[in-house]
């Protein structure tokens, strides 16, 4: 899953939804007392959507459903396919997003840009840049757009330090569209029941 989804999945708590965006810039093991950029512990409940991040991505590499979508890829993209469909995952949540939230995306996503603004001296440098460009964007909404899809994994195969197949992947990913869009349908209402029974 790509952010959009971990923020959703997290809940409506903005501390666990923080901790679910910094799940993918908080690595290593998750100490009691988990410290900011600046040495401050960040609240349990931080700590608590970063671990959620972990065990919905444990959850999510495991399962069939998620499985059979990377096996519609084909052999050649066994390295990046799962890159480019949690991108992909994003875009689909969005054109879904009234499926899966009551709350509208323009409202859902201003408010998580504007907690990130509160803490940025507090998150990792990486994060920061990341969430205030897409905050600059309003990349969330963006991943609506089909024609974002390609420039967005261009943007992250240019931060990968070897070479890869990523765009050629995306665009295997574009032409099984109709086929994944119904794998992500039927698998992202069972991500959002185990994140729920995660969060309890």
């Amino acid at each position: 899953m790509n952010y959009l989804a971990h923020i959703l999945l997290s809940g409506p708590d903005p501390e666990w939804q923080l901790g679910g965006f910094l799940g993918d810039f908080v690595k290593g093991p998750l100490p009691a007392a988990l410290p900011d950029k600046q040495g401050n512990v960040w609240s349990p409940g931080v700590r608590s959507g970063i671990q959620l991040h972990r065990q919905l991505d444990a959850y999510v590499d495991s399962h069939p459903q998620y499985l059979s979508c990377l096996e519609a890829l084909g052999t050649d993209y066994r390295r990046v396919g799962g890159i480019a469909l949690d991108v992909f995952f994003d875009h689909l949540l969005v054109r879904h997003w009234t499926h899966f939230s009551d709350v509208p995306l323009p409202e859902f996503s201003q408010s998580f840009y504007e907690l990130c603004a509160m803490r940025h001296e507090r998150l990792p440098e990486s994060a920061a840049r990341f969430i205030r460009r897409a905050a600059a964007n309003d990349l969330f909404q963006g991943y609506g757009r089909e024609e974002m899809f390609l420039p967005v994994l261009e943007r992250i195969d240019q931060r990968i330090r070897f070479e890869t197949n990523l765009l050629p992947a995306g665009q295997a990913v574009l032409a099984q569209y109709s086929e994944l869009e119904r794998g992500f349908l039927q698998l992202m209402p069972q991500l959002a029941d185990k994140a729920a029974e995660l969060r309890r």
